[in-house]
């Protein structure tokens, strides 16, 4: 009786590490792994840009002046932002549902080059925002490129990295995110010092802004190379050989990779009988495990609550007293510096030196603590008067404290980590299929934080960080119990360690 496919994988990849041990690290990182990975994370940068920037464009006198939201109808001003936000999240949903096709067929360097142009396009309808119908299509075209580059660039970045620079590469795109949040929240302070707050070029501009990393992507993709594990998958096993060798440098050990590659590969067509990956094979027995577990993670990213201070910044540090607009955008600025720097330290010093498991469990205590922190200096902080300007409270200025300690945490911890675990722990035969799901779980739940968070703050504001603080403590507890750790292993190693599991 012939082997079961689990158990014929564990036997194969038995074989493999006996020939082919953990395949020692490059001594330092190529400038083209470097490079490659810094020109597709320009799709982190969008990613980051274009969630931040709504924020402080609903705020913006003009903007809504230019499209009849009377500040002082809160429902319905909730109403209109929420949906300004949540389209963005249903493009991205599709986006990284859609993408796999191209992803799989064409490769994972053209379906970048295509998920760029399509932001483009969405981006450039943005900026024409003639009425809201028009502002929505923008949204969510532009979410179809940003959801497809979310679920395109991790894997691009997993498939080129050493398995010892997997974390500190993988991690720069969520670096990139941060980085593209800092933009566009001084975007906004700076151009509302510029402008007056009835000119229509107050919004206008920040997002003309997007338009430039989204162009250098597309432009940046053309010089790249496609990754070795799809040439290979592909049998353009040559041209694979010399894309590793790019990539790694002068380095004994590329042929040992490459058959390690090879071999798992061609597993995956054993097992699966065929050379093209269906649904019925990501959802397969073999995959389900992993997959839920994917899922689970993205989802629980988004229930940390960091979406509703990325989304809603302004009213978040308006309701601990903080009453000028420009306030609060100074407030909102310093926090996405604090944010971006805090990611690469994470990424530099913290992943691949303790690991993606107990960072999640940390983080999510730590990020608890500071929202449950964060609820009381809001009840204990009077309701600020628009317009007026008074003293920051001592209330007011710890619930300040306690947001930075929450991005602090969130940078080393929930933010890289989802990301990089999710695109490391599927095999090469449903990688593209299986992120694409973990990528549209993150942005259904993106979408459901994105329009319910400006009615739940409109009408709990307490209660609404309350339940995000708890959220976090789910998912520490969570994290301690399922996700095992895949610190310092090949994606093939990492395919063994779930067979077994």
């Amino acid at each position: 009786m012939g082997l079961t496919p689990r158990f014929a994988r564990i036997q194969q990849n038995a074989e493999l590490d006996q020939y082919y041990p953990l395949l020692p690290s490059p001594n330092k990182l190529t400038f083209w792994s470097i490079f490659a990975t810094s020109v597709a994370c320009l799709g982190g940068f969008l990613f980051g840009y274009d969630l931040g920037v709504v924020g402080g464009m609903l705020i913006a006198p003009s903007f809504q002046t230019y499209f009849g939201i009377d500040p002082n109808d809160k429902l319905r001003e909730a109403e209109i932002n929420g949906t300004i936000v949540s389209v963005l999240q249903v493009g991205c949903l599709f986006g990284a549902l859609l993408s796999t096709s191209t992803a799989d067929k064409f490769g994972r360097k053209f379906s970048i080059m295509l998920a760029a142009f399509i932001f483009l396009i969405g981006g450039i309808l943005q900026i024409i925002g003639i009425k809201l119908e028009v502002m929505y299509v923008g949204r969510i075209t532009s979410g179809l490129g940003v959801g497809a580059l979310s679920m395109l660039v991790p894997i691009y970045v997993a498939e080129i990295a050493h398995q010892k620079q997997r974390g500190l590469l993988g991690g720069l795109w969520m670096f990139f995110i941060a980085t593209g949040l800092a933009f566009s929240y001084w975007s906004h302070y700076i151009v509302r010092k510029l402008i007056d707050e009835q000119d229509n070029l107050l919004w206008r501009i920040p997002l003309i802004i997007q338009i430039i990393p989204a162009i250098l992507l597309l432009l940046g993709m053309i010089f790249l190379f496609e990754t070795p594990r799809w040439l290979c998958s592909h049998g353009r096993i040559e041209r694979a050989y010399q894309v590793l060798t790019k990539i790694r440098g002068v380095n004994k050990d590329i042929e040992q990779e490459m058959e390690q590659i090879q071999a798992s590969i061609e597993l995956d067509r054993q097992l699966l009988s065929t050379t093209t990956t269906s649904w019925k094979h990501v959802f397969s027995v073999q995959n389900r495990s992993r997959l839920l577990l994917g899922c689970i993670l993205q989802m629980l990213q988004q229930l940390t609550g960091i979406n509703v201070i990325n989304y809603f910044s302004p009213m978040v540090f308006r309701s601990i007293g903080l009453s000028s607009g420009e306030a609060e955008l100074f407030a909102i600025g310093i926090y996405g510096i604090l944010k971006m720097v805090m990611v690469l330290v994470g990424i530099l010093w913290f992943i691949d030196r303790f690991g993606r498991r107990p960072l999640l469990i940390t983080g999510g205590v730590g990020m608890a603590l500071c929202m449950y922190a964060f609820s009381i200096c809001v009840s204990s902080t009077p309701t600020p008067v628009p317009g007026l300007e008074g003293d920051l409270t001592v209330t007011g200025g710890l619930g300040i404290a306690s947001m930075y300690i929450f991005a602090i945490f969130f940078a080393l911890s929930w933010g890289p980590c989802p990301w990089i675990y999710c695109s490391e722990i599927y095999p090469m035969s449903t990688r593209a299929k299986s992120t694409s799901i973990t990528t549209a779980v993150n942005w259904t739940f993106n979408a459901v934080i994105g329009k319910a968070s400006p009615l739940l703050l409109a009408t709990s504001t307490m209660g609404t960080y309350i339940f995000f603080a708890t959220m976090c403590i789910i998912a520490s507890l969570f994290c301690y119990v399922f996700v095992p750790e895949t610190k310092g292993k090949t994606l093939e190693e990492i395919d063994e360690l779930f067979v077994k599991r």
